[in-house]
């Protein structure tokens, strides 16, 4: 056991070494490979803090990641902004009928993750604009949970909606300076120039089934091909040893509020 102990201790210092020596050659060549920092799910419990705008993002984005939380017993919250009725379309059901779809299939797909607090805040489509009065009850959650890693969707995500996510936190997270989490934001319709990766081969399977529970959604457009195809490219550099991996524009809470700040010039 002792031997094992020492191999992993040194396999850890290889990789620090490596990651200091990639950094060191990005500061004198500006084309240096660096590639992404794999996450480790290590050391004290932590608590995870998850704003998805609408349900199934937290699940194409980042399950695979949140199964890992999962499983090394950090603090789950999910707090899901839409009330989702704009994501079905047609006129046979009725506004009351689509949120009960959307809700049973995030619900359905909350069963992954035994335990994890769930917040539906329920806004409609109307809501989502970048002057929404919604800072309190976002300041609320994050001095409720003190979160030591919180995840979104990325600030370059291609979709409106999200982009909103990220200007209401931006505008939150200065009247809240004694939290300042690590912030993680996932991408779905615009890949990423990553700076952490998660192997999540070994949970694939159950993301898939997360993912099913959204089939409503999955009736519209393939996700589990695209999410996936997504996946196992992200694995790439992490070499023989994964099959698929998530990856995120990882920041701490000040870089997060000085790149955002500069993006959506506020």
């Amino acid at each position: 056991m002792q031997g094992v102990k020492q191999l992993l201790d040194h396999l850890t210092l290889r990789r620090l070494s490596l990651r200091a020596r990639q950094m060191a050659a990005l500061a004198t060549d500006q084309l240096a490979t660096v590639y992404p920092r794999p996450i480790e799910f290590e050391g004290a419990p932590k608590r995870v803090l998850v704003l998805t705008p609408h349900a199934d993002d937290e699940t194409f984005g980042a399950g695979g990641s949140l199964l890992r939380h999962h499983e090394r017993g950090d603090s789950i919250r999910i707090v899901l902004f839409s009330d989702n009725v704009e994501s079905i379309g047609g006129s046979a059901s009725s506004a009351e009928e689509k949120l009960n779809i959307r809700e049973a299939e995030f619900r359905d797909a909350m069963r992954f993750l035994p335990g994890t607090e769930v917040i539906l805040l329920r806004l409609n489509n109307a809501a989502f604009k970048e002057r929404a009065r919604i800072h309190e009850a976002l300041k609320k959650q994050l001095f409720e949970f003190q979160p030591d890693i919180l995840y979104l969707p990325s600030l370059f995500d291609n979709h409106r909606d999200h982009r909103v996510l990220n200007i209401w936190l931006l505008r939150t997270l200065p009247g809240a300076p004694e939290v300042r989490p690590l912030i993680r934001g996932f991408e779905i319709w615009s890949p990423l120039p990553a700076t952490a990766v998660t192997d999540i081969s070994t949970c694939v399977e159950i993301k898939k089934s997360m993912m099913s529970c959204y089939a409503s959604q999955i009736h519209v457009i393939d996700y589990e091909h695209h999410i996936l195809g997504l996946n196992a490219y992200r694995a790439m550099t992490f070499g023989a040893t994964a099959r698929y991996a998530e990856a995120f524009l990882e920041l701490s809470s000040d870089a997060y509020l000085t790149l955002g700040n500069s993006v959506f010039h506020l």
